[in-house]
C-alpha cells in the first residue's frame, strides 16, 4: 500500500522544500519515491535540482498529459552511481500561471485522483506555505503529516499549530454537519446538536472569550449534559490525532527548545488540547553547506561527503544533544573524544530489513560522533528511520495517508457504515 506524506509549514522561510527534497531522496533508498511540487507559485523543487524537466504540472493541466508521464528522473550527473535511482519528482510550472497556482475545485480533485494513481510506494507532497483549500485538501484526515518549523521564525512555529487546529476542526465539522449520519442518528438531540456547534465556534474563534480549548469544551459539555454521544465522539477525534514535526535549522538544544518546541507545544495545549499525540521525528542542524548545495542545485545528499572538512573536535551542538540523549536513553557519551573515521554516505543511507527502531538508535550514536556537515546526512537518515518505524508499526491513518480523499470519501471514511 502506498503512503502519501505531506510536508507543510504555516509560513515560508523555514526550509520546507529543502527538507522535502532531501527527505524524499533518503526515502528512495527504501522504495520508489515520487516528490510532487504542489507549491506551484515558486517552482522550488526544479530550482533545487539541476535536472532537465520535459513535462511538469503545466502539461498535466493544460496539455492533458497523465500525471505519471510528468515524472522526472534525476540527471545521471547528479547521481552517477545510481544510488537514488528510485527517486523521481513532478515539478511545478517554470513560471506562475494563475489557473495552476490557484486551482478551482475541478482542477484540485483532478490532481487528487491523479496523485492516488502514481506508481510509487512513497509519495511526498511539498505543499505551499500557509493554509488554504489548496493546502488543507491535501492534508491527512487524522494526523498532521510532517510539519516543518525552525527556531528562527517564531511566527511560522505558531502558524504550524494553526494547521493542526484547522485539520481537527475540519474533521469535527464533517462529523457534526446537519447532513451527517451522526446528526441523523441523533436527530432527537437536535437542541444539543445546535449547542455543540455553537460551543465549537467559540473554541475555534480566537476573538471570543469563554472556552479556551477543546479540553475545556469537553469538561463544560460533560457538566452540562453528562455522558453523551457528542462527548465520546469529540474525545476520540482529539485523543487519536497525531502531530508529527521536524525542527529545521537546529542550533542547540536549549535555544531551539525555548524558541520553537516549547512555544509550539504550549500553543497546542493552550489553544487546542493537551491530549494530542505529539511526535518529534527529528531535527536538521543548521549548516551553511545546505544553502550552498541549494544554490548549486545539487542537494547535499547527492554530494560526496569527501567535500566536507571535518573540525578537530566534536561539534558543541552535537555534544549538547549527546548529553541530553544519554540522560534519557542511556546512550554512552562521546566525552571529549574527537570523531574517528566518518561513515560513508552509503553506510548512512543504507536501509536494511532490520528494525527501523534499532537503526534509529545506531544512527543517533553515529550522529554524536560525527562532525561537520556529515551531521546533516545523519539527520535525514535518522528522520527516515523514525518515519519507517511509524509507517510499519502504526495503522495507515496514524501517519500520512494511503490515498488522498475527496469530501465524499472523507464522509465514508468517518462513517464507514454510511450507505452509498
Amino acid at each position: 500500500m502506498p503512503r502519501i506524506i505531506t510536508v507543510s509549514s504555516g509560513k515560508g522561510g523555514v526550509g520546507k522544500t529543502t527538507f522535502a527534497v532531501n527527505f524524499a531522496l533518503t526515502l528512495s533508498r527504501v522504495a520508489p519515491t515520487v516528490l510532487v511540487d504542489l507549491d506551484t507559485g515558486t517552482s522550488s523543487i526544479r530550482n533545487t535540482l539541476e535536472t532537465p524537466v520535459r513535462r511538469d504540472l503545466y502539461h498535466f493541466f493544460r496539455k492533458g498529459q497523465k500525471l505519471a508521464d510528468c515524472v522526472t528522473q534525476l540527471d545521471p550527473r547528479l547521481d552517477p552511481q545510481g544510488l537514488f535511482k528510485n527517486f523521481s519528482f513532478i515539478a511545478a510550472p517554470i513560471h506562475s500561471i494563475d489557473e495552476i497556482t490557484n486551482w478551482n475545485d475541478a482542477s484540485r480533485w483532478k490532481l487528487v485522483h491523479a496523485i492516488n494513481q502514481l506508481p510509487a510506494e512513497f509519495i511526498i507532497l511539498d505543499l505551499r506555505a500557509g493554509l488554504d483549500a489548496n493546502v488543507i485538501d491535501f492534508l491527512p484526515l487524522s494526523n498532521s503529516g510532517i510539519l516543518v518549523f525552525t527556531p528562527h521564525h517564531p511566527a511560522a512555529t505558531l502558524a504550524a499549530g494553526d494547521i493542526v487546529k484547522s485539520l481537527l476542526f475540519r474533521k469535527l465539522r464533517f462529523i457534526f454537519s446537519s447532513d451527517s449520519p451522526f446528526f441523523r442518528e441523533n436527530r432527537g438531540l437536535g437542541h444539543q446538536h445546535h449547542m455543540v456547534n455553537e460551543l465549537l465556534n467559540q473554541v475555534e474563534d480566537p476573538y471570543q472569550d469563554g472556552l479556551p480549548n477543546l479540553d475545556a469544551f469537553l469538561q463544560d459539555l460533560q457538566m452540562s449534559l453528562g455522558d453523551n454521544p457528542y462527548l465520546e465522539t469529540i474525545a476520540n477525534v482529539v485523543h487519536s490525532f497525531g502531530v508529527y514535526f521536524v525542527l529545521n535549522m537546529f542550533d542547540g538544544v536549549e535555544e531551539s527548545y525555548d524558541s520553537a518546541v516549547r512555544p509550539f507545544v504550549d500553543y497546542l495545549k493552550t489553544g487546542l488540547s493537551a491530549h494530542l499525540k505529539m511526535t518529534n521525528l527529528g531535527w536538521v542542524v543548521k549548516d551553511d553547506a545546505i544553502h550552498s548545495a541549494n544554490c548549486d542545485r545539487h542537494p547535499i545528499l547527492l554530494q560526496s561527503p569527501g567535500r566536507d572538512k571535518p573540525p578537530a573536535s566534536l561539534d558543541p551542538v552535537m555534544q549538547e544533544l549527546a548529553n541530553l540523549e544519554s540522560s534519557i536513553f542511556g546512550l554512552p557519551q562521546p566525552k571529549d573524544v574527537a570523531p574517528t573515521k566518518a561513515p560513508s554516505r552509503d553506510e548512512l543511507l543504507n536501509i536494511s530489513d532490520r528494525s527501523p527502531l534499532e537503526r534509529q538508535l545506531e544512527i543517533l550514536n553515529t550522529m554524536y560522533r560525527t562532525a561537520g556537515s556529515m551531521q546533516v546526512r545523519n539527520n535525514f537518515a535518522y528522520i527516515t528511520h523514525r518515519v519507517l518505524h511509524v509507517v510499519r508499526s502504526l495503522p495507515a491513518d496514524s501517519f500520512g495517508q494511503s490515498r488522498l480523499l475527496t469530501p465524499l470519501e472523507i464522509f465514508h471514511k468517518i462513517f464507514p457504515n454510511m450507505p452509498s
